[in-house]
């Protein structure tokens, strides 16, 4: 009887060849995933909107991603393209979420209006998103909008950020000038003073990236002030080509001068193909160095948070954006689009 009982390796063996076989293809699936989910390049939008949520400074960018020839098992439905929304804690440099609002060939042209606490404005060439800032969820969208409906405007420049508001302003299909204010989610008709301000500047056509962010040569000047003329006198700064000085575009002084430092670029030439520019924080009073963050290109965007914080827009050597923040404390550089192991 003993004689005739099959052993246990022969019992096993057709169980462990099988395990053995999807292991490897476990192993192999791995191996190509670390090969293909190098960095994908992240093309962020002129604007850059801030403000406080539960508790700490969040700025928020909108930016094209292309993950063609990288594994991204979170956006399989965008066949690689997409445009995201993200949102990153200003005091941390850690994203704080990253939301995908539309899978389209090369992405979708958008950009953020502005927010509040509550939630977060985007203007797209489809129309209007609403997201929620805490968690980056997507509230309502182009005919979600209460008080609009269908009669939204699916163009970029139908839309527009009123600072004096701080609402979002719109247009609709009759002519009509709307305003949401910041943390509402209804369109109701703007007043006679946001009309006027709006009416010949949104229109249904799509010159992106809008009326929002100044022309890049007028961020940086060498003859920056802070308040009372005082001229900025960065020696403090990399000695290169062309030290200018980052600009307040509202106060048209030395951005970061609020809070007792400046910000400014250098040009810096390496070869005849090479350059890169020096993006650094200094002390007004001390004039001491605070930290320095190297781009290929100079930077595109700058704001003041009104919070200590100044945001700026840059791109790296590797074709992904980076959200450059200053402080009183010292400069950092968070990647725009950063995607880990699996794409989360």
């Amino acid at each position: 009887m003993s004689k005739n009982k099959p052993s246990i390796w022969r019992r096993l063996r057709t169980p462990l060849i099988i395990v053995g076989v999807l292991l490897a293809l476990v192993i192999g699936m791995f191996n190509v995933v670390a090969e293909t989910s190098g960095p994908a390049s992240s093309e962020p939008a002129a604007t850059i909107a801030t403000a406080e949520v539960d508790g700490r400074s969040v700025a928020v960018v909108v930016y094209k991603t292309d993950t063609m020839g990288h594994f991204d098992i979170f956006r399989l439905e965008a066949m690689g393209f997409s445009t995201q929304a993200e949102a990153f804690d200003l005091d941390t440099g850690e994203r704080v979420w990253d939301t995908m609002l539309m899978t389209e060939f090369g992405g979708t042209d958008a950009e953020v209006l502005g927010m509040g606490s509550e939630y977060v404005y985007i203007s797209s060439v489809k129309g209007l998103l609403i997201l929620d800032a805490v968690t980056g969820d997507i509230v309502a969208r182009e005919a979600e909008i209460a008080g609009l409906g269908d009669d939204y405007i699916a163009s970029f420049d139908a839309y527009g950020w009123d600072a004096s508001s701080q609402a979002v302003v719109l247009l609709d299909v009759n002519g009509v000038v709307h305003s949401i204010p910041v943390d509402a989610l209804e369109a109701e008709p703007a007043d006679a003073h946001v009309t006027h301000r709006w009416r010949d500047v949104l229109n249904i056509g799509d010159d992106f990236p809008g009326v929002f962010s100044p022309p890049e040569w007028e961020l940086v000047d060498h003859r920056a002030l802070i308040p009372g003329d005082v001229p900025v006198d960065p020696t403090w700064a990399f000695d290169g080509w062309d030290v200018e000085v980052f600009l307040d575009a509202d106060t048209g002084f030395a951005v970061g001068s609020p809070y007792g430092f400046a910000v400014t670029q250098t040009y810096q030439p390496k070869t005849l193909e090479d350059s890169s520019h020096v993006i650094q924080a200094g002390e007004l009073s001390s004039q001491k160095l605070l930290g320095t963050v190297e781009t290929p290109t100079g930077v595109t965007t700058v704001v003041d948070d009104g919070r200590g914080h100044v945001v700026l827009l840059a791109r790296g050597d590797d074709y992904r954006g980076r959200l450059v923040v200053a402080t009183a404390d010292g400069i950092r550089s968070s990647i725009i689009g950063e995607r880990g192991f699996f794409g989360q």
